[in-house]
């Protein structure tokens, strides 16, 4: 279950240029629940998305999940339990790196942070992933990702989101 409670959201507070992004958001999910937000641009959509996941600082309030307090907890501490398919099809992967490193990195999360070594099972699981994409990337392991067009990075983030099933799932212009 997903609780955030009285969450606000400041950018460049006690400066000329002060946006309150959000304000007192209260919102509850149970598990199972699916949720759409629409909004305008500069709603605060992504902005929340962003807070829940650690990679906007909280002004104010609290986030839960399954009962554990994650509002003071790092963004990398919090992908642990939390997958997230970006606006930016840019973000969420590293371009530098392969595909085969960027799935070894999501692969890995909760276990331990590093790409190497994995195992010819883990490949497997791999290629069967990138299979059900329907777009060739399973014979292009070593490709780096920058070299991947947006549509194809966009199928890899999701895919990377939801190698090890998250208990929460944040997809920010996921129809794009």
């Amino acid at each position: 279950m997903l609780e955030v409670k009285d969450l606000s959201v400041i950018f460049n507070q006690g400066t000329v240029n002060e946006k309150q992004a959000i304000k007192h958001l209260n919102l509850t999910l149970n598990d199972g629940d699916f949720v759409t937000i629409i909004g305008s641009n500069g709603a605060g959509k992504s902005t929340l998305f962003g807070a829940i996941s650690g990679d906007v600082p909280i002004t104010e309030g609290q986030v839960f999940l399954d009962g554990v307090d994650l509002t003071n907890q790092r963004e990398y501490v919090r992908a642990r339990n939390i997958g997230r398919l970006f606006q930016d099809p840019l973000r969420g992967t590293a371009p530098h790196m392969t595909i085969e490193e960027n799935l070894a990195l999501s692969y890995s999360r909760g276990k331990h942070y590093s790409l190497r070594p994995y195992s010819k099972k883990d490949r497997t699981v791999f290629k069967e992933a990138l299979e059900r994409l329907n777009l060739g990337l399973e014979d292009r392991l070593n490709t780096k990702v920058g070299t991947l067009s947006g549509g194809q990075r966009q199928a890899l983030t999701l895919l990377m989101a939801t190698l090890v099933t998250p208990k929460l799932l944040l997809l920010d212009e996921h129809t794009a």
